[in-house]
């Protein structure tokens, strides 16, 4: 009797199974190469509007580097000046 169970069981298991495949394959919205291709566009978009950011926050970080620089130099040529005075 307990093989009878698991025979059945296993049964539909492969059936269900079938069954699955087949219906993932006639409702899936695309082929596998639309669908890589989709994710290789939206990739590539991402990893360009990243490469934007990351030079926008490089030529930022240049330019407050400058601008403290120049504080600095300025800073020091007004003390160099007032000792000098």
């Amino acid at each position: 009797m307990k093989d009878s169970a698991f025979g059945s069981f296993f049964a539909g298991v492969v059936i269900g199974g079938l069954v699955g495949a087949a219906l993932g394959l006639l409702l899936a919205p695309q082929t596998g190469d639309e669908l890589r291709g989709q994710v290789n566009d939206f990739v590539e978009s991402k990893r360009a509007e990243i490469d934007d950011a990351v030079n926008e926050g490089r030529a930022a970080a240049e330019q407050a580097r400058a601008e403290m620089v120049g504080d600095v130099e300025e800073g020091a040529g007004t003390a160099s000046e007032g000792a000098a005075s």
